[in-house]
This record gives C-alpha cells, sequence and structure tokens, in this order.
C-alpha cells in the first residue's frame, strides 16, 4: 500500500524478486511461444531472461546514447519491421525512458508497455514517478537497488484484473 501511494499506481504485488515480476508480466501480457518481445541492448539479464522464460522471441535495439534507455526514434520503425506483443523498457541509473513517447508509440501499435524501474525508484519523468508508466511495472529490492531488503520485489498496475492475477500466480495458483 505504501509503494502504490508513493508511485500513484492502484494496485501492486509483493514478490520474491524483480525478475519474478517481470516473469509474471509477460505472462499476464498473454506472451506465448515464438511471441516477439522487445528489449534494450543495456539491461541486466534478467530483462532479457524473462522473454526466453515464455519461449519467445527477445529482440534487442540501441539505447539513446544520452540516456541509456529506449530511443523511441528507432521503436516505431522496428515495431513495423516486427510487430511485437510486448516491450519491455528499462530505466537504467535513476534515468528513466521518454515515456512520453514510448506510451503514444505502445498505444498506436497496441502494444503491453512492462516498465522495468528496478533501477529508478524515485526517480520521476514529467513529474510522475517511475513504475507508473508501463501497463505493468517491476520494482527490486536486491541488495544494490536505491532502497534494498536484501531481496524481494515488486509488480504494480493501474489495472486491477493484472495484479489480481499476480497475486493468484505467484502463490502457486491455489484456490
Amino acid at each position: 500500500e505504501e509503494m502504490a501511494r508513493y508511485t500513484g499506481v492502484k494496485n501492486t504485488c509483493a514478490l520474491s524478486s524483480g525478475t519474478a515480476g517481470l516473469h509474471l508480466a509477460l505472462r499476464i501480457a498473454g506472451v506465448k511461444s515464438k511471441d516477439i518481445v522487445f528489449c534494450p541492448s543495456l539491461t541486466f539479464a534478467a530483462s532479457a531472461n524473462v522473454i526466453l522464460y515464455e519461449n519467445a522471441i527477445p529482440v534487442f535495439f540501441d539505447v539513446h546514447p544520452s540516456s541509456w534507455t529506449i530511443n523511441p526514434d528507432i521503436l516505431e520503425q522496428q515495431i513495423t519491421k516486427y510487430n511485437p506483443k510486448a516491450i519491455i523498457s528499462v530505466d537504467l541509473y535513476g534515468q528513466s525512458c521518454d515515456y512520453e513517447q514510448i506510451s503514444f508509440i505502445c498505444k498506436k501499435h497496441d502494444i503491453i508497455l512492462i516498465e522495468d524501474a528496478a533501477e529508478s525508484l524515485g526517480s520521476e519523468y514529467l513529474d510522475k514517478k517511475c513504475g507508473s508508466f508501463g501497463h505493468m511495472a517491476v520494482l527490486s529490492f536486491n541488495g544494490n537497488k536505491i532502497i534494498t531488503t536484501s531481496g524481494g520485489g515488486m509488480l504494480l498496475s493501474n489495472n486491477e484484473d493484472y495484479i489480481s492475477k499476480a497475486h493468484f500466480l505467484s502463490t502457486q495458483a491455489r484456490e
């Protein structure tokens, strides 16, 4: 609840790691075998590994040279070429992506945006907290992150159904 208030996102699910959050986000987004998922070329391995967990195809592309995050100028032409099911954006070293442009492009092409905000908790873009831009966002509390609990992560979304599904799946799908 505190993280929801802090980020301005309505729903959260505490998890064992940020990687678990990314994996659940892809599962909730409906990514299946052979689907294409975009991922920036500069990221921690987890952002790409979770794509492989779903037997999907990661497509990497260059980052913007000044921010080290997704380059929106390249993004749209790559969408036309590859038609991805989802995009994992990665905020690095407290620097957020250009979510104004990226969100517009994702909406235009009906693509799920998963924000990997593991390294940007506390940062803002256009007066909004990182972790509040994607259809889903992921935070990490690993030992090398902004706020650490020596491990753990969180999935955030304004879509209550996404988080309900995350709660269900993260507890071994028990009914």
